[in-house]
């Protein structure tokens, strides 16, 4: 997809890996809208980006608030050509059985229902033009689950499995869909203190020297776009651990469970 004058729509749009992918996209020649649960903070960086870029309120979570970000825009800018859904939350290390059900549920609504919605949104639309592209947000969780992390992991795996699917029935509408999977990256999320609980262990300088400037990974996003990439790797240090899960995986493929089953 060329980019240039293209409109595209931002969820976590406040800061962060949304506000990277959004200055990323107006350095391809894009308009952005930056939305947020937040809108002083997706305001904070609309006025950073200049006349390409404006901010919008939105409660992932709210269908409503899906319809009224999406009709709010269409009517000032048009059609939406790229779909970022980006927001999402973490936690501090919790084990799955000591997870209040309430913060489980809000984890869930946000980043994976939250995707949902703006799958709803959108989709239809670009499917009847036969154009356009959505990239979700997922994690390096997303492939590899963490103990104490395993809401969040869960979340994100989620994400991955959606996005797959949602590729492959949008494909035949001229439709991209590229997931992407970020490691450690400077934003709010990681500057909270449930990260900073995470990490503990980790001096405060080290911290911040190992994440990411979420500005390059806006343009590894741009260039998945562009190129209509199914997936987005940011962080190639975490490769040793995904081919060591995978191969374990694969180690269990065997005999099938039922004597000569065919298949």
């Amino acid at each position: 997809m060329d980019l240039a004058g293209k409109i595209a729509f931002i969820t976590g749009g406040g800061g962060g890996i949304g506000a990277g992918i959004g200055a990323a996209l107006v350095e391809k020649g894009m308009r952005v809208v930056l939305s947020d649960i937040d809108l002083d903070r997706a305001r904070k960086e609309a006025e950073a980006l200049g006349q390409a870029a404006r901010a919008i309120a939105i409660d992932v979570t709210d269908e409503q608030s899906w319809a009224k970000a999406k009709a709010e825009v269409e009517a000032e800018l048009g059609p939406v050509d790229v779909l970022c859904n980006n927001a999402g939350i973490a936690t501090a290390p919790l084990l799955l059985d000591e997870t209040p059900p309430s913060l489980f549920a809000r984890i869930m609504a946000i980043n994976v229902t939250g995707v949902f919605n703006g799958i709803r949104a959108f989709a239809p639309d670009m499917k009847a033009r036969g154009q356009g592209h959505i990239v979700n947000t997922s994690s390096l969780n997303g492939l590899l689950a963490h103990g104490t992390f395993g809401a969040y992991s869960a979340s994100k795996f989620a994400v991955t499995g959606m996005t797959d699917a949602l590729r492959q029935e949008l494909a035949p509408f001229g439709v991209g869909v590229s997931t992407l999977y970020p490691g450690l990256t400077r934003s709010y999320m990681s500057m909270s203190e449930d990260s900073a609980a995470l990490m503990a262990d980790v001096p405060e300088e080290v911290r911040q020297a190992q994440m990411m400037d979420p500005l390059w990974l806006g343009r590894a996003v741009a260039r998945a776009i562009e190129n209509n990439s199914e997936h987005i790797i940011t962080h190639p240090s975490a490769r040793p651990e995904v081919e060591r899960r995978q191969q374990v995986l694969l180690s269990a493929f065997g005999e099938p469970a039922q004597p000569e089953y065919a298949g």
